[in-house]
């Protein structure tokens, strides 16, 4: 069993509209930023078990805090940056347990791991890319990235 294009779309658009009240849509592969062009917010989960691999968010520092203002539904000014990490990484946690889901049984969810700044390269060793998307949510760009491990 793998994962499909559009299931990771349909979830992560689900997982935007459910618990941020925001809309995401696919942006044509041909406009793609690519995983490392302005995103300096990543977010991580590995799923291990019968299938072994990891997801990975990437956007804008600004887009995760806009996202953590919603989450938490307060004012920017009222936000420091754990609470941003905590909401960065709960959004891949959903994604991530959603996508597992998916996959058999039996298998595990990691906790998530965010890293935020400019110059951070995050790479999963031994891995390959499965997939990615590019969605755009109001002119801020999420990148998701679904690497499979041998």
């Amino acid at each position: 069993m793998t994962i499909k294009h559009e299931q990771i779309i349909e979830i992560a658009e689900s997982v935007w509209s459910s618990f941020l009240g925001l809309s995401l849509h696919e942006v044509d592969v041909s406009t793609s930023t690519g995983p490392d062009s302005g995103h300096d917010a990543s977010a991580t989960v590995h799923i291990s078990g019968s299938w072994n691999g990891s997801v990975i968010l990437s956007c804008s520092a600004a887009f995760a805090r806009r996202c953590a203002v919603t989450m938490f539904q307060i004012v920017d000014e009222d936000l420091d940056d754990a609470e941003v990490a905590d909401a960065f990484g709960e959004l891949v946690n959903m994604i991530g347990g959603n996508l597992k889901g998916l996959l058999p049984e039996p298998s595990q969810l990691s906790l998530p791991t965010v890293t935020q700044g400019g110059s951070h390269v995050v790479t999963i060793p031994g891995a390959r890319l499965l997939d990615q998307v590019e969605l755009e949510c109001d002119g801020d760009r999420l990148h998701i990235a679904v690497w499979l491990r041998a």
